[in-house]
């Protein structure tokens, strides 16, 4: 299934049930932790891995898909694409706290600026959307159509658009657009590697198409430099000191790179997964039909523990101490 079709229907195939769920299990204010926003189930699942315990879910009552935590460590942020506002829980309370009126359309979003600012990617608008800490949107740069992946680096950020083969650039200082470049259809993930100023970019396929490369681009000129196979649906990486690992979910892979793109190890892992995260030292996987997580060692690629989470996994959100 996938991901980009699943951002505009999950909202239809959950069946809202029950009234508001004001309060949950608050989380412990010093505990690191991983966590899961499920779709299937509208469930926010935590796991503490230092004391590899489970921590009740939070049942919430909207179909949120992402989210994010503040640096103040205790505030999270959750989105929705067919929801009207983006939500603030406290961790600690285990509450709501606050909401944005940002509109329906919000599919992802990360914290920029070394996290005094937010970037929300809105598919209604086809823009970036700057916002504040404190909610205050700073500033709002048009993108090609359906903006998804979003990736800063050295004052820039960088935006995906799954339906247009167009990259488009905003300078973060000023917030205005730069020229972008082409990339390849039915784009989706991506990673800027610092070292070799070259940008790594997955997705779906086009039509019947099915992607089984990741397209290396030089970030300063744009041209497509390689293209590295790793069947099938590359949508997601990250990287480590020395090895980028890219998840290919059409295939339940995991591949561990080199640099120069050459295949150290891989591994089949979890059932459709979507996330990869690096947390303790540990690559976290999780599973969206398969309703788990998995903690791999990245030396090895070896399955140390799985754990179940609730219902369809679609994003991880951590905290570390």
């Amino acid at each position: 299934m996938k991901k980009i079709f699943m951002l505009v229907t999950a909202a239809f195939t959950i069946f809202l049930t029950g009234c508001s769920f004001d309060t949950f299990e608050p989380i412990p204010g010093k505990s690191s932790f991983i966590s899961t926003i499920n779709i299937k189930d509208m469930t926010i699942s935590f796991y503490d891995l230092e004391k590899d315990m489970r921590l009740p879910d939070w049942k919430v009552d909207k179909p949120y898909i992402g989210g994010m935590i503040f640096p103040n460590k205790d505030t999270l942020l959750l989105y929705g694409n067919t929801l009207d506002s983006v939500d603030l829980y406290s961790l600690s309370k285990g509450k709501k706290i606050g909401s944005w009126e940002t509109g329906k359309g919000i599919v992802n979003g990360i914290l920029v600026q070394n996290g005094s600012e937010i970037a929300l990617a809105d598919q209604e608008r086809d823009s970036i959307r700057f916002y504040s800490l404190e909610g205050k949107e700073i500033k709002e740069n048009k993108t090609e159509k359906d903006p998804l992946t979003i990736l800063e680096n050295e004052q820039k950020l960088y935006v995906i658009s799954f339906n247009h083969k167009m990259l488009s650039i905003i300078d973060m200082k000023n917030k205005v657009q730069l020229p972008g470049f082409e990339i390849h259809a039915a784009a989706a993930g991506g990673l800027l590697n610092q070292q070799k100023r070259e940008l790594w970019i997955g997705g779906h396929g086009e039509g019947t198409t099915v992607e089984e490369r990741i397209h290396v681009y030089d970030l300063k000129s744009g041209k497509l430099k390689k293209e590295i196979a790793a069947p099938a649906m590359p949508v997601n990486f990250i990287k480590d000191k020395d090895s980028i690992y890219v998840l290919s979910h059409g295939s339940n892979m995991l591949y561990k790179l080199g640099e120069n793109g050459e295949i150290k190890a891989s591994i089949k892992v979890g059932a459709n997964p979507f996330e990869i995260e690096m947390f303790d030292n540990k690559l976290i996987i999780a599973g969206y039909d398969s309703n788990d997580l998995y903690i791999v060692n990245p030396e090895n690629l070896n399955v140390e523990k799985t754990v179940r989470v609730g219902k369809g996994p679609f994003q991880i959100v951590t905290r570390e101490r």
